[in-house]
């Protein structure tokens, strides 16, 4: 037994309002399901279902009957559903009543004649003016409608023999009742001709009117797109754009495609706006990313958001070299102060260096005094203010820039009712070699700069000319340079936080080391003249314990040397090239097992009676090195592999209760795996003695962190179980691959996996 339907449920009705015999269409919900179904149709009151044409479930096409109310409900009657409902109503507009002898602008139907007897309208049925019985005989039987036949030929056969003698007969008659007719056509053409021309005049106004009523949308949109684009309200002038397109875009009324093509010059003209907005610089991240979504609603030509990115670097790249130049007019005397103010090349406190981390005092007055204003910043050397600024100006930067580029790279520029979300995600992938390139330039860039203001002899004759021009009379002192390491630190932390790649920030590290032996150099060479200053400083006055000054002055000196040297001495982690660290773990290697052992044999040869003290605090300091050397490569390296393993498991929803049955290795492990052996490869290309030192401790972290996951699971289904029986036998066997190396943990593993697993089977 078949379900029981929903009554019918009237919407809409369109026009809502109309004289009698309006075409309306109605629709609504569960309006039958054929035209069987459809039993019952009423509009006002009147029953139009002679009128109806079914065409679906949800319109119905029929007239509108002269009803006696002037407004009602559209009641819809079906034999699945019954009586329906209605949630809209129709207006009746009855026509004025107009009398035979007055003047009208529109034509009267005839077939309505006007009584004034009895003032009232009488309808004349065209069926009314033909013969009630065209037989002229009652029919009962067959027999009687056979009877009615035969008469018919019988008349239709006197009328054909007498037909030719009438026409004879009459043709003077019919030729002047013709002649008179034309007449009569010609007068009547005269005399209504004015009252034909007003009413076609009437309809076409009327039509005219309808029309710009019907389509005012269209009509006044290009002036609403001018006025919301003066106000900046892009979304609506979007919006009514979509709606445009969709309802005239293939349209081939003339008038239409006319006021269309209007429109599209208009959105033409704001796609330029936008464009030209989107390229201006400087510009805010927000705004960037909301012209580029506007360009991809409306379907601008190109790729907006690369233009956009590509500005953004030619605009990073003059800023630094404006920089550059402005601090060397400066220097050479055609810069005052003031000017300098005007062009922004001041340093403050709330610039994105400041922001991240306010500098240390630099010491200045002697060789090392601290300076107690922020007047040190206009005191300072141009150099030193010089890398302030440049690197101010890259951090403040380059952060929205690489946003900007991951935002590119994951679509979230782009609206998805653009229709072009995953081809321009596609090109963004395409482009990722050229967006390596503009960060390279960037970095490259920043390092040259500050090469050509404080280490011009690390550039060639090319380079100098481009990224030189300071005046290096007057070297920096070692706490101006520490001031500068300091400054470029602080850039290289904020860059590396934007998670760029390290092989991109390497020119910014190598940069660093240089500067840490320029300083120390300095300081140095700057301390040995200090010391041979001292003897001028002597005053020859002996004190109660027998000395003078100047040994308080030699240990002061050398204490304010130390404590300078503090900050370049001091090598953090990320600026070790990690080649590098493996290099000075073989030579660690090497001092221990042999170097020392040497030295001592030719200590002992020579008569040192403290040679064995020596090599033993030699030996323990070397290990510490060593070992806090070891430490940092392996962090550096087994940190991302353990850190990939947890999200690569759960990637895509992933759950050990409900998961398909495995049809290979997953990609999470492939990658684990991969790293490994690549780390593996790195080691061995320098020494094969510390492979397996190295990649013991690598698996041993991804041992631990696999049997924390496996043991964090409540229960496995059978599939999700031979997942996890195979992950430990595929680290073994990785394990015994790499030179034999197999860590305990590894065999932890597999048998914490393994009692974990088969329970649950």
């Amino acid at each position: 037994m078949s379900r029981a339907r929903q009554p019918p449920l009237v919407t809409g009705i369109s026009p809502n309002e109309g004289a009698p015999w309006t075409k309306v269409t109605i629709r609504g919900e569960n309006l039958g399901t054929g035209h069987n179904d459809l039993i019952g149709l009423s509009i006002c009151g009147h029953n139009c279902l002679l009128t109806a044409e079914w065409i679906t479930a949800s319109k119905i096409v029929c007239r509108v009957g002269p009803a006696k109310d002037d407004k009602g409900e559209i009641i819809v009657t079906t034999k699945s559903g019954g009586l329906g409902t209605s949630t809209v109503s129709f207006k009746l507009l009855k026509p004025e009543r107009i009398g035979i002898l007055d003047q009208s602008a529109v034509w009267v139907d005839e077939l309505s004649y006007y009584d004034m007897r009895t003032d009232r309208n009488k309808g004349i049925s065209p069926l009314s003016l033909r013969p009630a019985n065209p037989l002229g005989i009652e029919i009962d039987n067959f027999e009687q409608l056979r009877v009615a036949v035969a008469n018919l030929k019988k008349q239709a056969s006197k009328k054909n023999e007498g037909s030719l003698a009438y026409v004879k007969g009459g043709l003077s008659t019919f030729f002047e009742a013709q002649d008179a007719l034309a007449g009569a056509s010609e007068t009547a053409d005269t005399l209504f001709q004015e009252v034909l021309g007003r009413k076609d005049k009437a309809d076409s106004t009327r039509n005219a009117l309808n029309v710009l009523q019907r389509f005012k949308f269209l009509f006044n949109l290009p002036l609403n797109i001018e006025r919301n684009i003066q106000k900046g309200d892009y979304d609506v002038v979007i919006n009514d754009y979509e709606k445009a397109k969709s309802l005239f875009g293939n349209t081939e009324v003339p008038v239409f495609k006319k006021v269309y093509s209007e429109v599209e010059t208009r959105i033409e003209a704001l796609r330029k706006l936008l464009l030209d907005k989107l390229l201006e610089t400087p510009s805010t991240l927000h705004d960037q990313k909301r012209y580029i979504r506007y360009l991809s609603d409306l379907h601008a030509p190109g790729d907006p958001a690369w233009k956009c990115i590509v500005a953004q670097h030619k605009w990073i790249l003059q800023l630094m070299q404006n920089c550059k130049e402005d601090f060397i007019k400066e220097q050479k005397g055609t810069h005052t102060h003031a000017a300098m103010a005007g062009v922004g090349l001041e340093m403050d406190r709330s610039s994105a260096l400041n922001r991240i981390s306010l500098p240390a005092p630099v010491k200045r007055g002697g060789s090392f005094q601290t300076p107690k204003d922020d007047s040190w910043h206009y005191k300072s050397p141009q150099q030193v203010r010089f890398v302030e600024k440049l690197s101010d100006v890259v951090i403040s930067q380059l952060p929205n820039f690489w946003k900007l580029w991951i935002s590119y790279v994951n679509g979230s520029l782009f609206s998805e009712k653009s229709g072009q979300v995953e081809k321009l995600k596609k090109n963004a992938r395409q482009r990722q070699n050229d967006f390596k390139g503009m960060i390279e330039e960037v970095t490259r860039r920043l390092v040259q700069l500050v090469r050509g203001a404080l280490l011009p002899s690390s550039l060639t004759e090319l380079q100098l000319r481009q990224y030189g021009g300071w005046d290096t009379k007057t070297p920096l002192s070692g706490a101006w340079l520490t001031q500068v390491i300091h400054t470029v630190r602080l850039s290289l932390e904020a860059l590396s936080a934007l998670e760029i790649p390290n092989d991109l920030l390497q020119v910014i590290q190598d940069l660093l080391q240089d500067l840490r032996v320029h300083c120390l150099l300095t300081t140095l060479q700057h301390t040995e003249e200090d010391v041979k200053r001292l003897a001028e400083k002597e005053d020859w006055v002996v004190d109660n314990e027998g000395i003078t000054s100047l040994p308080a002055q030699f240990e002061q000196c050398m204490i304010q040397m130390l404590q300078s040297l503090k900050e370049p001495m001091e090598c953090k982690p990320g600026e070790i090239n990690e080649q590098r660290l493996l290099i000075i773990l073989s030579n660690c290697q090497y001092l221990e097992r042999h170097t020392f052992l040497n030295l001592a044999e030719h200590l002992e040869k020579n008569s040192f009676t403290t040679a064995e003290k020596i090599i033993r605090v030699s030996i323990e300091a070397l290990r510490q090195l060593d070992e806090y050397l070891f430490e940092t490569y392996v962090e550096k390296k087994s940190d991302p592999i353990v850190g990939s393993l947890e999200p690569g498991i759960y990637a895509g929803y992933f759950d050990w209760k409900d998961c398909l049955p495995p049809t290979g290795v997953r990609s999470y492990l492939k990658e684990a795996l991969v790293s490994i052996i690549s780390v593996h490869a790195e080691v061995f290309t320098v020494s094969k003695e510390l492979v397996p030192r190295v990649l013991s401790k690598i698996i041993e972290a991804v041992a631990e962190e696999m049997s924390r996951l496996m043991q964090c699971v409540s229960s496995f289904s059978k599939n999700g179980a031979l997942q996890v029986k195979a992950t430990p036998h595929i680290h073994l066997q990785l394990a015994f691959d790499l030179k034999g190396i197999v860590h305990p943990k590894m065999k932890i593993l597999s048998l914490i996996t393994h009692s974990h697993v088969v329970p649950n089977l």
